[in-house]
């Protein structure tokens, strides 16, 4: 007898308790009529225009370029020709290995003996050269190569040996 009064006050009080949530939870959702309700006076986020310059390899550029396709016909076309004329280029002596390129001359130039001490040490027999060269409108810079020209090939053997003796260099058509 005990038991089952036990087992009918318990489902009563888990009852009582569910409607209690049901009715606490209802007014925790619903809004109450007379709320106050904050509103900006002054604008927080402001509109600023982009004023990047578009260059020629600009993220614009590449995506504008993707969205016509008729260009990609015709790039595509001009590629497969370029692929020919590459491949005759590969062959011949077109590739310098550079080494370093710097907007000052002597900078250039002290970066150019200091190579060329560590690579005599090393017993690398390379002639290094400055070259100026002209970008765009009035970027100027000075270039660290090598004085010889070579075929692709033999350019990134030449390069991978420097960077075993951790020179860095790239390879540039000359």
């Amino acid at each position: 007898m005990n038991k089952n009064r036990f087992k009918l006050l318990s489902i009563i009080l888990s009852y009582v308790f569910f409607i209690f949530v049901i009715i606490i939870s209802i007014n925790a959702v619903v809004p109450e009529t007379n709320l106050q309700v904050l509103e900006p006076k002054e604008i927080l986020v402001k509109k600023v225009d982009n004023n990047f310059l578009r260059d020629k390899n600009s993220v614009y550029e590449i995506l504008e370029k993707d969205n016509q396709e008729p260009e990609k016909i015709l790039e595509s076309e001009e590629r497969k020709s370029d692929k020919k004329i590459i491949k005759n280029e590969i062959k011949k002596d077109n590739f310098r290995i550079q080494f370093a390129s710097f907007r000052e001359k002597q900078k250039s130039l002290e970066i150019s003996t200091q190579l060329k001490e560590k690579m005599s040490k090393m017993s690398i027999g390379i002639n290094l050269i400055v070259k100026e060269v002209k970008i765009k409108e009035n970027q100027t810079f000075y270039r660290v190569i090598s004085e010889s020209k070579y075929p692709l090939v033999k350019a990134n053997t030449e390069c991978a040996k420097f960077k075993k003796n951790k020179i860095q260099c790239i390879i540039i058509k000359s």
